[in-house]
Protein backbone atom coordinates (compact mmCIF):
# COMPACT_ATOMS: atom_id res chain seq x y z
CA UNK A 1 0.00 0.00 0.00
CA UNK A 2 1.49 3.44 -0.80
CA UNK A 3 -0.56 6.28 -0.27
CA UNK A 4 0.62 9.88 -1.87
CA UNK A 5 -0.22 13.71 -2.08
CA UNK A 6 1.54 13.23 -5.69
CA UNK A 7 1.01 10.38 -8.58
CA UNK A 8 4.25 7.89 -8.28
CA UNK A 9 5.57 6.78 -11.72
CA UNK A 10 6.62 3.62 -9.63
CA UNK A 11 6.28 1.38 -6.53
CA UNK A 12 8.75 1.08 -4.43
CA UNK A 13 9.89 -2.01 -5.05
CA UNK A 14 9.71 -1.56 -8.58
CA UNK A 15 6.96 -2.62 -10.04
CA UNK A 16 3.58 -1.64 -11.27
CA UNK A 17 1.01 0.47 -9.66
CA UNK A 18 -2.43 0.05 -9.63
CA UNK A 19 -4.99 2.89 -8.81
CA UNK A 20 -7.65 1.56 -5.63
CA UNK A 21 -10.56 2.21 -6.87
CA UNK A 22 -12.72 2.49 -3.72
CA UNK A 23 -10.94 5.96 -2.45
CA UNK A 24 -14.01 7.55 -0.61
CA UNK A 25 -14.31 7.76 2.83
CA UNK A 26 -17.67 7.45 4.76
CA UNK A 27 -17.75 11.37 5.82
CA UNK A 28 -16.82 12.15 2.12
CA UNK A 29 -19.83 9.88 0.76
CA UNK A 30 -21.93 11.23 3.77
CA UNK A 31 -21.17 14.87 2.56
CA UNK A 32 -22.83 13.95 -0.91
CA UNK A 33 -25.75 12.33 0.71
CA UNK A 34 -28.09 16.11 0.67
CA UNK A 35 -28.05 16.08 -3.28
CA UNK A 36 -26.56 11.98 -4.77
CA UNK A 37 -29.43 10.32 -2.81
CA UNK A 38 -32.30 12.90 -5.32
CA UNK A 39 -30.61 11.80 -8.46
CA UNK A 40 -27.99 14.03 -8.83
CA UNK A 41 -26.13 15.11 -11.35
CA UNK A 42 -29.42 14.68 -13.31
CA UNK A 43 -31.83 17.00 -12.94
CA UNK A 44 -34.59 14.87 -11.64
CA UNK A 45 -38.30 16.20 -9.79
CA UNK A 46 -36.76 15.29 -6.02
CA UNK A 47 -33.68 17.29 -6.75
CA UNK A 48 -35.94 20.37 -7.25
CA UNK A 49 -38.36 20.13 -4.96
CA UNK A 50 -36.02 18.65 -1.79
CA UNK A 51 -32.74 20.32 -2.73
CA UNK A 52 -31.92 22.55 -0.69
CA UNK A 53 -34.17 21.62 2.44
CA UNK A 54 -34.56 24.21 5.85
CA UNK A 55 -33.20 22.48 8.64
CA UNK A 56 -30.98 20.30 9.43
CA UNK A 57 -31.05 18.43 13.07
CA UNK A 58 -27.57 16.42 14.32
CA UNK A 59 -25.83 16.19 17.39
CA UNK A 60 -22.95 18.68 18.17
CA UNK A 61 -20.32 15.75 18.35
CA UNK A 62 -20.29 15.41 14.32
CA UNK A 63 -20.49 18.94 12.91
CA UNK A 64 -17.36 18.91 11.59
CA UNK A 65 -17.42 15.67 10.02
CA UNK A 66 -20.96 15.35 8.37
CA UNK A 67 -22.20 18.93 8.66
CA UNK A 68 -19.45 21.20 7.28
CA UNK A 69 -18.79 18.80 4.46
CA UNK A 70 -22.40 18.35 3.29
CA UNK A 71 -22.10 22.33 3.36
CA UNK A 72 -18.74 22.51 1.10
CA UNK A 73 -19.69 19.50 -1.10
CA UNK A 74 -23.21 21.23 -1.70
CA UNK A 75 -22.07 24.37 -2.49
CA UNK A 76 -19.47 22.84 -4.83
CA UNK A 77 -21.44 20.03 -6.91
CA UNK A 78 -24.95 21.02 -6.41
CA UNK A 79 -24.28 25.10 -6.54
CA UNK A 80 -25.84 25.99 -3.02
CA UNK A 81 -25.46 24.98 0.60
CA UNK A 82 -27.97 22.22 1.46
CA UNK A 83 -29.76 23.56 4.27
CA UNK A 84 -30.50 26.83 5.73
CA UNK A 85 -30.61 26.26 9.31
CA UNK A 86 -29.11 23.75 11.65
CA UNK A 87 -31.11 22.79 15.46
CA UNK A 88 -27.81 21.25 17.11
CA UNK A 89 -28.94 18.76 19.53
CA UNK A 90 -28.38 17.35 22.70
CA UNK A 91 -26.14 14.31 23.69
CA UNK A 92 -28.03 11.94 26.07
CA UNK A 93 -26.44 10.96 28.78
CA UNK A 94 -26.72 8.87 32.30
CA UNK A 95 -28.10 10.16 35.51
CA UNK A 96 -24.84 11.19 36.52
CA UNK A 97 -23.95 12.97 33.40
CA UNK A 98 -21.56 10.17 31.95
CA UNK A 99 -21.22 10.10 28.18
CA UNK A 100 -23.12 6.26 27.71
CA UNK A 101 -20.93 3.69 26.91
CA UNK A 102 -20.56 -0.37 26.88
CA UNK A 103 -17.74 -0.80 28.49
CA UNK A 104 -19.44 1.27 31.17
CA UNK A 105 -21.99 -0.57 31.25
CA UNK A 106 -24.26 2.56 30.88
CA UNK A 107 -26.10 2.65 27.74
CA UNK A 108 -29.65 2.78 27.99
CA UNK A 109 -31.97 0.97 25.36
CA UNK A 110 -34.88 3.21 23.99
CA UNK A 111 -36.52 0.11 23.59
CA UNK A 112 -36.77 -0.98 26.90
CA UNK A 113 -37.43 2.58 28.04
CA UNK A 114 -40.53 2.38 25.40
CA UNK A 115 -42.10 -0.59 26.84
CA UNK A 116 -41.22 1.08 30.22
CA UNK A 117 -42.81 3.94 29.93
CA UNK A 118 -44.81 4.10 26.78
CA UNK A 119 -43.54 6.03 23.55
CA UNK A 120 -45.03 9.53 24.51
CA UNK A 121 -43.64 9.82 27.88
CA UNK A 122 -39.94 9.15 26.22
CA UNK A 123 -40.59 11.77 23.58
CA UNK A 124 -41.70 14.48 26.15
CA UNK A 125 -38.85 13.91 28.35
CA UNK A 126 -35.86 14.30 26.14
CA UNK A 127 -38.19 17.07 24.73
CA UNK A 128 -38.33 18.80 27.84
CA UNK A 129 -34.58 18.32 28.40
CA UNK A 130 -33.46 19.62 25.66
CA UNK A 131 -31.83 22.84 26.57
CA UNK A 132 -29.55 24.81 24.32
CA UNK A 133 -26.02 23.75 24.74
CA UNK A 134 -26.91 21.32 27.54
CA UNK A 135 -26.74 17.09 27.35
CA UNK A 136 -29.52 15.48 28.58
CA UNK A 137 -29.15 13.82 31.49
CA UNK A 138 -31.68 10.80 31.49
CA UNK A 139 -32.86 9.59 34.96
CA UNK A 140 -35.95 7.10 36.22
CA UNK A 141 -37.34 10.03 38.12
CA UNK A 142 -37.67 12.34 34.90
CA UNK A 143 -39.17 9.17 33.24
CA UNK A 144 -41.59 8.29 35.55
CA UNK A 145 -42.60 12.31 36.10
CA UNK A 146 -43.92 12.65 32.38
CA UNK A 147 -45.20 9.16 32.57
CA UNK A 148 -47.78 10.65 35.41
CA UNK A 149 -47.76 13.80 32.90
CA UNK A 150 -49.61 11.26 30.23
CA UNK A 151 -51.82 9.59 32.88
CA UNK A 152 -53.21 13.29 34.14
CA UNK A 153 -53.77 14.15 30.02
CA UNK A 154 -55.95 10.85 29.86
CA UNK A 155 -57.59 10.70 32.99
CA UNK A 156 -58.68 14.48 32.03
CA UNK A 157 -59.89 13.40 29.08
CA UNK A 158 -61.94 10.71 30.29
CA UNK A 159 -63.42 13.54 32.34
CA UNK A 160 -64.14 15.33 29.34
CA UNK A 161 -65.89 13.09 27.67
CA UNK A 162 -67.67 11.27 30.39
CA UNK A 163 -70.07 14.97 30.60
CA UNK A 164 -70.34 15.30 27.16
CA UNK A 165 -74.39 15.10 26.22
CA UNK A 166 -74.79 11.82 25.04
CA UNK A 167 -76.76 13.32 22.16
CA UNK A 168 -73.56 15.66 21.44
CA UNK A 169 -72.06 14.69 17.94
CA UNK A 170 -70.85 18.34 16.37
CA UNK A 171 -68.66 20.25 18.22
CA UNK A 172 -71.23 23.39 19.72
CA UNK A 173 -70.35 26.78 18.85
CA UNK A 174 -68.42 29.21 21.00
CA UNK A 175 -70.24 31.42 22.74
CA UNK A 176 -69.59 34.76 22.69
CA UNK A 177 -67.00 36.16 25.55
CA UNK A 178 -68.97 38.70 27.30
CA UNK A 179 -71.42 35.94 28.16
CA UNK A 180 -69.26 33.46 29.58
CA UNK A 181 -68.68 32.86 33.77
CA UNK A 182 -65.40 34.43 35.06
CA UNK A 183 -63.70 31.07 35.39
CA UNK A 184 -64.41 30.50 31.26
CA UNK A 185 -63.00 33.74 30.42
CA UNK A 186 -60.04 32.74 32.35
CA UNK A 187 -59.10 29.67 31.04
CA UNK A 188 -59.51 31.50 27.66
CA UNK A 189 -57.35 34.31 28.04
CA UNK A 190 -54.87 31.78 29.61
CA UNK A 191 -55.07 29.41 26.32
CA UNK A 192 -54.33 32.50 24.07
CA UNK A 193 -51.53 33.07 26.35
CA UNK A 194 -49.74 29.64 26.07
CA UNK A 195 -50.47 29.10 22.43
CA UNK A 196 -48.70 32.44 22.52
CA UNK A 197 -45.55 30.88 24.13
CA UNK A 198 -45.37 27.80 22.69
CA UNK A 199 -45.86 28.77 19.44
CA UNK A 200 -42.77 31.31 20.05
CA UNK A 201 -40.81 28.66 21.76
CA UNK A 202 -40.93 26.00 18.72
CA UNK A 203 -40.19 29.13 16.36
CA UNK A 204 -37.19 29.69 18.05
CA UNK A 205 -36.46 25.42 18.36
CA UNK A 206 -36.74 25.74 22.06
CA UNK A 207 -38.87 22.44 22.61
CA UNK A 208 -37.54 22.38 26.06
CA UNK A 209 -39.30 26.04 26.93
CA UNK A 210 -42.73 24.39 24.75
CA UNK A 211 -42.75 21.78 26.92
CA UNK A 212 -42.51 23.39 30.15
CA UNK A 213 -45.03 25.82 29.39
CA UNK A 214 -47.26 23.09 27.85
CA UNK A 215 -47.00 20.94 31.59
CA UNK A 216 -47.26 23.44 33.79
CA UNK A 217 -50.58 24.71 32.09
CA UNK A 218 -52.14 21.23 31.51
CA UNK A 219 -51.64 20.14 35.17
CA UNK A 220 -51.40 23.09 37.13
CA UNK A 221 -54.02 25.50 35.62
CA UNK A 222 -56.30 23.78 33.54
CA UNK A 223 -56.62 20.24 35.51
CA UNK A 224 -56.11 21.47 39.11
CA UNK A 225 -58.23 24.79 38.89
CA UNK A 226 -60.38 24.92 35.39
CA UNK A 227 -61.53 21.42 35.64
CA UNK A 228 -62.20 21.75 39.09
CA UNK A 229 -64.20 24.93 39.26
CA UNK A 230 -66.57 23.82 36.43
CA UNK A 231 -67.77 20.21 37.78
CA UNK A 232 -70.85 21.33 39.48
CA UNK A 233 -71.94 23.87 36.20
CA UNK A 234 -71.55 20.70 34.51
CA UNK A 235 -74.24 19.10 36.23
CA UNK A 236 -76.31 22.33 36.07
CA UNK A 237 -78.66 22.77 33.33
CA UNK A 238 -78.99 25.12 30.50
CA UNK A 239 -77.19 27.92 29.58
CA UNK A 240 -74.72 27.56 32.32
CA UNK A 241 -74.04 23.82 31.01
CA UNK A 242 -74.14 24.87 28.17
CA UNK A 243 -71.55 27.36 28.05
CA UNK A 244 -69.08 24.75 30.13
CA UNK A 245 -69.53 22.01 27.91
CA UNK A 246 -68.27 24.56 24.99
CA UNK A 247 -65.84 26.35 26.64
CA UNK A 248 -64.26 22.89 27.81
CA UNK A 249 -63.94 20.95 25.03
CA UNK A 250 -62.74 23.97 22.70
CA UNK A 251 -59.93 24.65 25.42
CA UNK A 252 -59.28 20.42 25.16
CA UNK A 253 -58.98 20.88 21.59
CA UNK A 254 -56.47 23.05 21.62
CA UNK A 255 -54.72 21.47 24.22
CA UNK A 256 -54.32 18.30 22.23
CA UNK A 257 -53.00 19.68 19.12
CA UNK A 258 -50.51 21.57 21.12
CA UNK A 259 -49.30 18.71 22.87
CA UNK A 260 -49.62 16.64 19.71
CA UNK A 261 -45.67 17.14 18.34
CA UNK A 262 -44.44 15.81 21.32
CA UNK A 263 -47.86 13.39 22.07
CA UNK A 264 -49.02 12.36 18.59
CA UNK A 265 -50.02 8.85 20.09
CA UNK A 266 -51.86 9.35 22.95
CA UNK A 267 -52.94 12.61 21.74
CA UNK A 268 -54.19 11.19 18.48
CA UNK A 269 -56.38 8.95 20.58
CA UNK A 270 -57.86 11.00 22.58
CA UNK A 271 -59.11 13.91 19.79
CA UNK A 272 -61.05 11.00 17.90
CA UNK A 273 -63.20 10.40 20.76
CA UNK A 274 -63.91 14.62 20.79
CA UNK A 275 -67.04 15.83 18.65
CA UNK A 276 -65.24 17.95 15.90
CA UNK A 277 -66.49 20.06 13.43
CA UNK A 278 -66.42 19.77 10.14
CA UNK A 279 -64.08 19.40 7.91
CA UNK A 280 -61.51 19.09 10.75
CA UNK A 281 -58.52 17.75 10.18
CA UNK A 282 -59.17 15.96 6.81
CA UNK A 283 -57.72 16.15 3.41
CA UNK A 284 -59.63 17.38 0.39
CA UNK A 285 -60.94 14.20 -0.23
CA UNK A 286 -62.83 14.53 2.62
CA UNK A 287 -61.23 10.80 4.39
CA UNK A 288 -60.63 10.04 7.90
CA UNK A 289 -59.93 12.62 10.38
CA UNK A 290 -56.51 13.13 11.87
CA UNK A 291 -55.15 15.48 14.70
CA UNK A 292 -52.08 15.57 12.35
CA UNK A 293 -54.07 16.98 9.26
CA UNK A 294 -56.05 19.79 11.97
CA UNK A 295 -54.95 23.02 11.80
CA UNK A 296 -51.99 24.02 14.63
CA UNK A 297 -53.21 26.67 17.44
CA UNK A 298 -52.81 30.32 16.95
CA UNK A 299 -53.65 32.85 19.54
CA UNK A 300 -56.61 33.93 19.84
CA UNK A 301 -56.57 37.95 20.02
CA UNK A 302 -60.97 38.04 21.10
CA UNK A 303 -59.67 35.46 24.10
CA UNK A 304 -57.76 38.37 26.18
CA UNK A 305 -59.41 39.43 28.74
CA UNK A 306 -56.62 40.95 32.10
CA UNK A 307 -59.74 42.01 34.24
CA UNK A 308 -60.88 37.91 34.32
CA UNK A 309 -56.93 36.87 35.01
CA UNK A 310 -56.62 39.27 37.66
CA UNK A 311 -59.77 38.12 39.41
CA UNK A 312 -59.07 34.46 39.07
CA UNK A 313 -55.61 35.26 40.85
CA UNK A 314 -57.28 36.65 43.71
CA UNK A 315 -59.39 33.85 44.33
CA UNK A 316 -56.35 31.36 43.72
CA UNK A 317 -54.73 33.47 46.87
CA UNK A 318 -57.49 32.99 48.97
CA UNK A 319 -57.77 29.23 48.16
CA UNK A 320 -54.26 28.44 47.98
CA UNK A 321 -53.47 30.39 51.42
CA UNK A 322 -56.79 28.60 52.96
CA UNK A 323 -55.33 25.31 51.75
CA UNK A 324 -51.64 25.53 52.97
CA UNK A 325 -53.12 26.71 56.31
CA UNK A 326 -55.45 23.37 56.64
CA UNK A 327 -52.21 21.36 55.67
CA UNK A 328 -50.03 22.87 58.10
CA UNK A 329 -52.06 22.85 61.11
CA UNK A 330 -53.34 19.03 60.43
CA UNK A 331 -56.96 19.97 59.68
CA UNK A 332 -58.45 16.25 57.74
CA UNK A 333 -59.67 16.80 54.52
CA UNK A 334 -62.77 15.98 55.39
CA UNK A 335 -63.53 18.67 57.91
CA UNK A 336 -64.89 21.65 56.84
CA UNK A 337 -63.64 25.35 58.44
CA UNK A 338 -65.47 28.74 59.13
CA UNK A 339 -63.42 31.26 57.62
CA UNK A 340 -63.67 35.12 57.84
CA UNK A 341 -62.23 37.53 55.63
CA UNK A 342 -61.67 40.92 57.34
CA UNK A 343 -60.85 44.73 56.06
CA UNK A 344 -61.11 43.38 52.02
CA UNK A 345 -61.62 46.54 50.16
CA UNK A 346 -65.44 46.72 48.23
CA UNK A 347 -64.36 45.27 45.04
CA UNK A 348 -62.33 42.13 46.41
CA UNK A 349 -65.23 41.57 48.22
CA UNK A 350 -67.58 41.69 45.97
CA UNK A 351 -65.17 39.52 43.33
CA UNK A 352 -65.36 36.56 46.62
CA UNK A 353 -68.64 37.25 47.34
CA UNK A 354 -69.70 36.46 44.08
CA UNK A 355 -67.11 32.92 43.82
CA UNK A 356 -68.36 32.27 47.43
CA UNK A 357 -69.57 28.88 46.19
CA UNK A 358 -66.79 28.27 44.41
CA UNK A 359 -64.44 29.25 46.97
CA UNK A 360 -66.46 27.19 49.93
CA UNK A 361 -65.81 24.15 47.67
CA UNK A 362 -62.22 24.36 46.54
CA UNK A 363 -61.21 25.39 50.66
CA UNK A 364 -63.15 22.97 52.08
CA UNK A 365 -65.32 25.83 53.98
CA UNK A 366 -68.69 25.26 55.41
CA UNK A 367 -69.07 28.99 55.91
CA UNK A 368 -67.27 32.44 54.45
CA UNK A 369 -68.27 35.94 56.21
CA UNK A 370 -66.79 39.01 55.42
CA UNK A 371 -65.64 41.81 58.52
CA UNK A 372 -64.14 44.61 58.73
CA UNK A 373 -63.02 44.20 63.00
CA UNK A 374 -62.18 40.90 64.23
CA UNK A 375 -61.40 40.00 67.90
CA UNK A 376 -58.38 38.13 68.68
CA UNK A 377 -58.58 34.69 69.61
CA UNK A 378 -55.73 32.19 70.65
CA UNK A 379 -57.72 29.43 68.98
CA UNK A 380 -57.75 31.38 65.26
CA UNK A 381 -55.19 31.07 62.47
CA UNK A 382 -54.46 34.10 60.95
CA UNK A 383 -52.71 34.05 57.37
CA UNK A 384 -52.59 37.94 55.46
CA UNK A 385 -53.47 38.11 51.65
CA UNK A 386 -52.68 41.20 49.48
CA UNK A 387 -54.13 43.98 51.54
CA UNK A 388 -56.39 41.63 53.94
CA UNK A 389 -56.18 39.45 56.39
CA UNK A 390 -57.94 35.59 56.68
CA UNK A 391 -59.48 34.24 59.98
CA UNK A 392 -59.61 30.29 60.31
CA UNK A 393 -60.91 29.17 64.11
CA UNK A 394 -59.71 25.45 64.88
CA UNK A 395 -61.16 25.19 68.39
CA UNK A 396 -62.00 21.71 68.56
CA UNK A 397 -60.66 21.17 65.04
CA UNK A 398 -57.05 20.53 66.03
CA UNK A 399 -55.46 18.97 69.05
CA UNK A 400 -52.65 21.43 69.46
CA UNK A 401 -50.82 19.09 71.97
CA UNK A 402 -50.61 16.19 69.12
CA UNK A 403 -49.48 19.24 66.46
CA UNK A 404 -47.02 20.58 68.11
CA UNK A 405 -45.79 16.83 68.69
CA UNK A 406 -46.48 15.91 65.14
CA UNK A 407 -44.28 19.37 63.63
CA UNK A 408 -41.41 18.80 66.42
CA UNK A 409 -41.07 15.45 65.10
CA UNK A 410 -40.82 16.82 61.66
CA UNK A 411 -38.46 19.59 62.61
CA UNK A 412 -36.17 16.51 63.89
CA UNK A 413 -36.12 14.67 60.65
CA UNK A 414 -35.60 17.60 58.58
CA UNK A 415 -32.65 19.10 60.82
CA UNK A 416 -31.34 15.70 60.49
CA UNK A 417 -31.19 15.74 56.65
CA UNK A 418 -30.25 19.12 56.55
CA UNK A 419 -27.01 18.52 58.38
CA UNK A 420 -26.37 15.48 56.31
CA UNK A 421 -26.28 17.71 53.27
CA UNK A 422 -24.24 20.44 54.98
CA UNK A 423 -21.36 17.96 55.98
CA UNK A 424 -21.58 16.78 52.15
CA UNK A 425 -21.44 20.28 51.09
CA UNK A 426 -18.96 21.67 53.26
CA UNK A 427 -16.31 18.67 52.10
CA UNK A 428 -14.07 19.81 49.85
CA UNK A 429 -13.50 16.79 48.03
CA UNK A 430 -16.87 15.94 47.36
CA UNK A 431 -17.61 19.34 46.20
CA UNK A 432 -14.65 18.84 44.20
CA UNK A 433 -15.27 15.57 42.81
CA UNK A 434 -18.78 14.63 42.17
CA UNK A 435 -20.73 15.73 38.73
CA UNK A 436 -21.65 19.61 38.38
CA UNK A 437 -25.22 18.06 38.63
CA UNK A 438 -25.04 16.22 41.73
CA UNK A 439 -23.48 19.04 43.65
CA UNK A 440 -26.05 21.38 42.32
CA UNK A 441 -28.50 19.02 43.46
CA UNK A 442 -27.69 18.70 47.21
CA UNK A 443 -27.31 22.64 47.31
CA UNK A 444 -31.19 23.09 46.02
CA UNK A 445 -32.17 20.08 48.72
CA UNK A 446 -30.13 21.97 51.61
CA UNK A 447 -31.92 25.31 50.74
CA UNK A 448 -35.04 23.65 50.26
CA UNK A 449 -35.29 21.80 53.52
CA UNK A 450 -34.26 25.10 55.13
CA UNK A 451 -37.17 27.24 53.98
CA UNK A 452 -39.52 24.43 54.95
CA UNK A 453 -37.79 24.48 58.68
CA UNK A 454 -38.35 28.20 58.87
CA UNK A 455 -42.08 27.39 57.46
CA UNK A 456 -42.68 24.60 60.89
CA UNK A 457 -40.62 27.13 63.32
CA UNK A 458 -43.41 29.48 62.82
CA UNK A 459 -46.13 27.02 63.28
CA UNK A 460 -44.27 25.74 66.05
CA UNK A 461 -45.05 29.49 67.35
CA UNK A 462 -48.49 30.05 66.33
CA UNK A 463 -48.70 26.68 67.95
CA UNK A 464 -47.34 27.93 71.33
CA UNK A 465 -45.10 24.99 71.52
Amino acid sequence: VLVSEEAPELCKCGGSLRQDTDVLDTWFSSGLWPFSTMGWPDSTADLARYYPTTLLITAHDIIFFWVARMMMLGLKFAGSAPFQQVYITSLVRDAHGQKMSKSKGNVVDPLKLIDEVGADAFRFTLAALASPGMDISLSDGRLKGYRQFINKIWNVSRFVLMNLPTDLAVRPEMPKRDSLDLVHRWILHRMRDVTSEVDEALNEFRFDVAADRLYHFVWHEYADWYIELIKAPLQARGHERDHAVAVLLEVHDQILRLLHPFIPFVTEEIWQSLPQRPGDGTRSDESQATITLAAFPRPRSEWRDNKAVSAMALLQDVVTSIRTLRSEWGVPTSRKVYAIIESACKEDEDLLEASREQLSRLAGLEKLEFSDNVRSDPETVKRIVRNFRIHVPLAGIVDRGKEVERVKRDLAKLSKQRTALQSRLANSEFVERAAPEVVADARTQEETIGQRQAQLEQILVELGG
